[in-house]
């Protein structure tokens, strides 16, 4: 098929299917931004090339690859052969606690310096401290330039959030754990299981895990091949929200973990981690 011909099938596709309900504007915003911040890390953080209409997904993606975690190769970083041009005079320029908006425009702001960047790649530090004994923590990217230990900083809607994710090892098998926390000005549910189950949007049963006095939201999912396995949720008396999650399964196609490395509790206990509690 020519473009020609391609383009005006793609035209009779679109003009044939039906027009989607109307949703509320901020409601509609939110489910795209956290769609969005979720594929992101699903995809790895790695370098993604952006195309106007077409987008190659890497074969590890759909099942294949290596399977032994061993095997796992760390690529050196490629450097950008892009060099982007000097600013406009007169025009004011953002500083660098400000978001830097992605060549994708999905609407979607992460800061790439400044304190709000910092405070994302200490959250990854804070993370990995938490690892159990006798789980390796592999460093650098892999072949296809996806991270194995990943940070970011982004608008929410309308606050800040930051999202850490690790991969982990252990006889020859992978898995991933999260820390994803909300600055106070968010539009989060409140009650413990709402709050659980509004992670990623990925939902599941649910109890609620008692830690000390506080009440932490945990969810399981059944019969979902997504990741993660287990969510825990916590929202601090500020306003602050935290999320802990795990998979047995990594971001790589490599073979999964026997168990999960926390129990319900010790996961929901980790919502409550200070360091965890990250200040506006």
């Amino acid at each position: 098929m020519e473009e020609n011909e391609f383009r005006d099938a793609l035209r009779t596709v679109v003009a044939q299917s039906p027009e989607p309900p109307p949703m509320e504007s901020a409601t509609a915003v939110a489910a795209g931004k956290r769609a969005q911040r979720r594929r992101t890390v699903l995809a790895c953080t790695g370098a993604v090339a952006a195309l106007a209409v077409v987008t190659i997904v890497p074969a590890r993606y759909l099942g294949s690859g290596p399977s032994n975690v061993g095997d796992i190769q760390v690529a050196a970083p490629v450097a950008s052969a892009f060099t982007p041009p000097p600013p406009a005079k007169g025009i004011p320029q953002p500083s660098d606690t400000k978001p830097s908006w992605p060549a994708e425009a999905n609407g979607d702001a992460t800061a790439d310096t400044g304190p709000r960047y910092q405070k994302g790649k200490k959250l990854l530090g804070d993370l990995l401290k938490v690892v159990p004994s006798g789980y390796g923590t592999p460093t650098g990217k892999d072949a296809d330039g996806a991270e194995f230990q990943a940070h970011q900083a982004a608008i929410e809607y309308p606050e800040w959030s930051y999202l850490s994710s690790v991969t982990i090892t252990k006889d020859g098998t992978a898995g991933q754990i999260y820390v994803e926390v909300h600055e106070p000005d968010n539009t989060l549910p409140t009650e413990p299981c709402a709050l659980a189950r509004s992670f990623w949007t990925i939902g599941g049963p649910c109890q609620v895990v008692e830690v000390g006095s506080a009440e932490v939201g945990v969810v399981t999912p059944v019969g979902r091949k997504q990741r993660p396995d287990q969510i825990a949720a916590y929202r601090y008396a500020d306003g602050t929200v935290v999320f802990v999650a795990q998979s047995k399964q990594s971001i790589f196609a490599q073979p999964p973990l026997a168990a999960d490395p926390f129990t319900a509790s010790e996961l929901a206990a980790l919502t409550l981690k200070e360091a965890f509690h990250v200040r506006a």
